[in-house]
């Protein structure tokens, strides 16, 4: 069992990869820290506690983190996701609080403990709460057996300017911390994760599923599909558990921090140390077929 930490910024896509890790017994979700991305960091919380509940893991701790990027006043959001994050579906209850302490010191607590070798951390929105962490304790993020992360566009275009993929874009200063910090890295850029297209029939699916957590998944997603309908965020757990579903290739990633046309774009060089292994195929049936495998086992 892979003890892992999920930090996110839930999104829509970020609803399916939580539902995926959960319902997955070979992994053994520890705590989700929150960072402003999709949504204002209250709102990226809240929804990550409801969407927990919804899935039968009230026991899992849900931190709050940075609300903005390192370098700017203001956090980089959008409304992708609709104004409440998931497209406006109501998940019913009461949203219980999530823990006090801020997501940053959560994250080094576990990675300063004995637990913190064998801890693998996905992180599917903007980097600053890891960034964070490792600049207050330098060193840190290395410590991690594993860092899988959702951003960038190596060989493609970006899908908030021509050259940033959002993730990066929202605070690209975090993001070359990041790749700075000697972490072992596994990086699902949109290269592969724009081959990650659910289906008409796969939505069917998961819609005709009579659990309130595959109804909600399925309302969700009937509104996400209709702007962008990959499961960006789905990659990097997948790859947790069926790592035979992705190619790709190592070198050494770099992030453009700089403010100017360029902020956010990443760029895989074959000169120097290797810092990343980077994924640019995608068995794209076979994690449809994965999901839909997971997802039946939710309440």
């Amino acid at each position: 069992m892979t003890a892992v930490l999920i930090d996110c910024d839930p999104g829509i896509d970020d609803a399916l990869a939580l539902a995926l890790a959960v319902a997955s017994p070979e992994l053994d979700v520890r705590a989700v820290t929150c960072v402003a991305g999709n949504r204002p960091v209250a709102v990226t919380a809240t929804n990550a506690r409801r969407l927990l509940d919804l899935f039968g893991r009230p026991d899992i701790p849900v931190y709050a983190g940075a609300a903005r990027p390192l370098l700017y006043s203001q956090a980089r959001t959008n409304l992708v996701h609709g104004e409440d994050g998931l497209g406006g579906v109501t998940l019913g209850g009461d949203a219980r609080p999530v823990v006090a302490d801020h997501a940053a010191d959560a994250l080094a607590h576990l990675l300063l403990s004995p637990l913190g070798a064998d801890l693998t951390i996905v992180a599917m929105g903007p980097l600053t709460n890891l960034a964070l962490a490792e600049i207050r304790h330098p060193g840190l993020l290395a410590r991690a057996r594993s860092i899988h992360l959702m951003g960038g566009a190596a060989h493609c275009p970006g899908n908030v300017t021509p050259a940033a993929e959002f993730n990066f874009w929202a605070d690209p200063a975090a993001a070359h911390v990041v790749m700075t910090a000697g972490a072992r890295l596994e990086v699902f850029p949109l290269d592969v994760t724009g081959q990650a297209a659910m289906t008409p029939a796969w939505l069917a699916a998961l819609a005709a599923q009579p659990t309130r957590s595959a109804q909600a998944l399925a309302a969700m997603l009937a509104v996400y599909g209709e702007q962008d309908p990959l499961l960006h965020d789905a990659c990097p757990v997948a790859a947790l558990l069926r790592p035979r579903l992705f190619k790709g290739e190592t070198g050494r990633l770099e992030v453009d921090w700089r403010p100017g046309p360029d902020e956010g774009c990443s760029r895989l060089h074959q000169d120097g140390e290797v810092n990343a292994a980077l994924y640019t195929g995608l068995d794209t049936d076979g994690l449809l077929s994965l999901m839909a495998e997971r997802l039946a086992r939710l309440p």
